[in-house]
């Protein structure tokens, strides 16, 4: 978990005060980045590469993009060493770099070939664009506020609303919280700023917004076998248990006491050869300390 912060305009005070609104989200490491016409925020929780290279903002070498970065790219490997054939150079070994370089060589295109959860904010230095895109399935936060003169984007409301903008509850969103106990995106319990949908990303120019929708989950997988239905679905389990393995911290995981971490738990043992950290969490209620 790290915290991204930013809008389109300078002012280091504010983004200084953005990114000590979302501390919590990365305690390793933070940064910030001015620009005539943008400002960026990063709080760093260091997962991969736990080196000073891994800072953000992360800029290219020529000076032309930069990134902060919310997430994680699980094969950011292999896209690495497709860059390096058409002849990138990393200075580290993070999946920041990673998705800064590959949005460098193909832009938006990038988002076709990233698996990963992930909330992301690119700055074009020559074009004066930014560029928020978040994941698939919408893991990772990122809220919003524009009009015609600004957008700011932050991966906590209470960093948004440290702005002068209007505070104005959205009582249609909060009916829905009381029924649901869910706001939907791209809905949030403030009117005018909003959650990014997954599968979504932004372009921010000039006071234009454009809002599009990149990715589509594929339902047309038919079949008619059961058991080979069963061997795939445990082999993409495997896979997708084992994508998420990758980290420069060591491992671990969170036992429900339910089927879906016992299943997990079952992957990653398959996939390592050494006992695997679990934790559980208890809470003791009045009832059962005696007080009632």
């Amino acid at each position: 978990m790290c915290g991204i912060n930013g809008f389109s305009f300078n002012d280091e005070k504010l983004i200084l005060g953005m990114i000590d609104k979302t501390h919590h989200r990365g305690p390793d490491d933070e940064g910030i980045l001015l620009g005539k016409k943008i400002s960026f925020g990063h709080n760093r929780l260091s997962i991969i590469d736990l080196s000073s290279a891994g800072h953000q903002p992360m800029t290219t070498k020529d000076g032309n993009f930069s990134v902060i970065f919310n997430g994680e790219i699980y094969n950011f490997l292999e896209i690495k060493n497709q860059l390096k054939v058409l002849g990138c150079q990393f200075g580290s070994q993070s999946d920041t770099e990673v998705l800064l370089l590959g949005w460098q060589k193909w832009g938006e295109k990038l988002l076709e070939k990233i698996n990963g959860i992930f909330s992301f904010a690119i700055w074009d230095h020559q074009k004066e664009e930014l560029f928020l895109a978040r994941d698939h399935f919408g893991v990772k936060p990122l809220y919003y506020y524009f009009d015609q003169n600004k957008i700011i984007f932050s991966s906590e409301i209470k960093a948004i609303l440290l702005h002068d903008i209007k505070k104005e509850l959205d009582f249609d969103s909060l009916n829905i919280f009381f029924r649901f106990l869910y706001i939907p995106a791209p809905k949030t319990a403030f009117k005018n700023i909003y959650k990014l949908s997954p599968g979504y990303f932004i372009k921010w120019r000039d006071g234009n917004l454009e809002l599009k929708k990149y990715y589509q989950l594929d339902c047309k997988i038919k079949y008619d076998n059961y058991d080979q239905a069963k061997k795939d679905l445990r082999n993409i389990f495997d896979r997708a248990v084992e994508d998420q393995m990758v980290s420069d911290r060591p491992l671990g995981l969170f036992l429900s006491g339910g089927f879906d971490s016992t299943a997990i738990l079952g992957s990653m043992s398959r996939i390592v050869n050494h006992p695997i950290e679990t934790f559980s969490v208890s809470f003791q209620t009045e009832i059962e300390k005696g007080k009632y």
